[in-house]
């Protein structure tokens, strides 16, 4: 027994040693990792910065280079797609003589979107209700009109819109400028539909247009098919009703009326504007033949606009309506069109390329 607990005791003197000569072996192991690490680490950054210094001689001593001669002599022969330039071109603000005139072709792009929004507004309530002009029941000529022109206002309002937002920038945009021409195209085979539905019986002055739309006929329309089947005790209060219905009615059509007429005159007004700034950007421009048919078919289809819209004022801002005023509007229209489709589609072949110079872009702004 006594011999056991001697050899209990020196089992427990010896383990402590044994753990703290181990503890020792994982301390110097430790160490003579960080030591490699850190003299791999040493020689990685000395290997590198030599690399870099043999990089920095080749490249101070690149004409000792065996063949650089011909890679120069190649390189002096090759072609730009286009001269280099001063990116600066692209920001309006290198150019503070021109800045005035673009921020008003901003205003000019804004105010006509918001005035093609209202005929958008007015052609699709014609559409709907506008007795004449409504779909299907009226004549078929009046319900195309109405949806022609409904459509034709949308897209010229995503045309200007696309226009606004290279005006409106601090440098020229010439994806909005590509968006711009192309729904400007589109607008403009909408007018050419739109007056071709529109041209034949607004020119056609052997109608008697007051009798169609019940302004000149004494006798009135035949009484409606309802009154067969209404009482006739109830049928006072009936007609009264359908007076007072006719009424508002025709107080609604008038009301609409006048919005188109402001927003002709707010259009007419608009494209004297736009063609001032065209003229002013046809007379720099005129050197390029490209660009100066761009601005000449411009500022053509400007003044039909501008025709256009004064004839439709006339014809919109009074009671009862002015044949001769429409087929005035309808002919400005179509010269107006047809003009500005071929600029629109030439003027997107700079635009809507793939490396477009915006100093080419600009010789023909403003579009439309």
């Amino acid at each position: 027994m006594a011999m056991e607990l001697e050899d209990t005791q020196e089992l427990l003197t010896e383990q402590p040693a044994k753990v703290k000569s181990s503890r020792w072996y994982v301390l110097a192991g430790v160490v003579a990792v960080v030591f490699v690490g850190c003299v791999a680490l040493v020689s990685a950054s000395r290997s590198r910065a030599q690399t870099l210094a043999g990089k920095k001689d080749l490249i101070q001593n690149w004409e000792e280079i065996p063949g650089i001669d011909r890679v120069v002599k190649k390189a002096e022969n090759l072609e730009l797609k286009q001269p280099l330039r001063n990116l600066n071109d692209l920001f309006y603000s290198s150019q503070p003589e021109e800045l005035p005139w673009i921020r008003t072709e901003c205003v000019i792009d804004t105010v006509q979107a918001a005035a093609y929004l209202g005929q958008a507004v007015v052609f699709l309530y014609k559409a709907i209700e506008y007795d004449g002009l409504e779909c299907p029941d009226n004549t078929p000529v009046g319900c195309a009109v109405s949806v022609a022109g409904f459509i034709t206002s949308i897209t010229w309002i995503a045309s200007y819109l696309s226009f606004a937002a290279n005006a409106c920038g601090a440098a020229v945009n010439s994806g909005a400028l590509c968006a711009g021409d192309w729904t400007a195209l589109m607008a403009n085979f909408g007018e050419m539909a739109t007056v071709g539905a529109a041209v034949k019986d607004d020119c056609d002055f052997s109608t008697d247009w007051g009798s169609i739309l019940n302004l000149t006929d004494s006798s009135g329309p035949p009484p409606p098919i309802w009154q067969q089947f209404v009482p006739a005790g109830a049928a006072p209060t009936v007609e009264t009703y359908q007076k007072v219905k006719a009424l508002r009615e025709s107080n609604t059509n008038r009301n609409m009326d006048i919005t188109q007429c402001v927003m002709d005159v707010t259009n007419s007004a608009s494209y004297v504007v736009r063609a001032i700034l065209q003229i002013r950007s046809a007379t720099s421009a005129c050197p390029d033949p490209k660009a100066c048919a761009i601005n000449i078919m411009n500022i053509i289809s400007s003044f039909a606009w501008i025709s256009q819209f004064t004839a439709l004022a006339v014809s919109d801002c009074p009671e009862g309506g002015n044949q001769k005023a429409l087929c005035t509007a309808d002919i400005s229209d179509m010269v107006a069109a047809v003009t500005n489709g071929p600029a629109a589609g030439i003027a997107s072949t700079s635009d809507c390329a793939d490396v477009p110079d915006p100093v080419e872009e600009e010789k023909h702004l403003p579009m439309d």
